[in-house]
């Protein structure tokens, strides 16, 4: 897969949305990502303005079988009841959020047409960390948002490509050097140098 395709964001200059949450302007494609996905689940149910505080309380209660941005979308328009953030974002601690943290990963990943198998959960994972960084190790979420323009682009690396983009990373391989590269084969050659150059 060629990555150069992949738009560069107007903020940070790297591949959008790379740079999340650091970049505001990454953040926003992330949020603006799911807001489409929750906006269409409110047409899908027919749901009015009145009644999105209830819809979102029921996904949020029970998210089996609900698509995993439709979940995310109903948690953004929740408050936690405990500390007042939105829910499952709140500082590690509130109960509340530890619990909507802990069901997002029981919502549904539809895999899309043409992309590889476990390409939408990757996405998902990613775009957690991304969105809710200090519920996740704070060196695990650059590594992340920088996949993530791969990821959306459909590509997936093995289970061997991403140990090996760990242990390139670990060796002081460069963020950098994975956005500027022009592809996927490209990437993996960085990955099989034994110290980053």
């Amino acid at each position: 897969m060629d990555l150069r395709p992949l738009p560069r964001c107007v903020e940070c200059g790297w591949r959008r949305p790379a740079r999340a949450p650091s970049c505001v302007a990454c953040s926003r494609w992330l949020d603006d990502d799911i807001e489409a996905a929750w906006r269409a689940a409110l047409r899908d149910y027919d749901v009015g303005e009145a009644d999105i505080p209830a819809f979102a309380a029921t996904v949020a209660a029970d998210p089996r079988g609900v698509p995993w941005r439709v979940l995310d979308g109903a948690l953004a328009h929740t408050t936690c009841a405990v500390c007042g953030a939105v829910l499952g974002s709140g500082a590690v601690g509130c109960r509340d959020c530890d619990a909507a943290h802990g069901w997002r990963w029981l919502a549904a990943e539809p895999e899309r047409p043409g992309a590889p198998p476990g390409n939408e959960h990757a996405i998902r994972v990613a775009t957690a960390v991304a969105r809710v960084p200090h519920r996740f190790p704070a060196h695990m979420v650059p590594r992340y948002a920088v996949l993530l323009p791969l990821l959306i682009a459909g590509g997936l690396p093995a289970g061997g490509d991403a140990r090996a983009a760990q242990r390139w990373l670990d060796n002081g391989g460069a963020l950098e050097a994975l956005d500027a590269a022009p592809s996927t084969a490209a990437i993996r050659e960085l990955l099989r140098q034994p110290r980053p150059q």
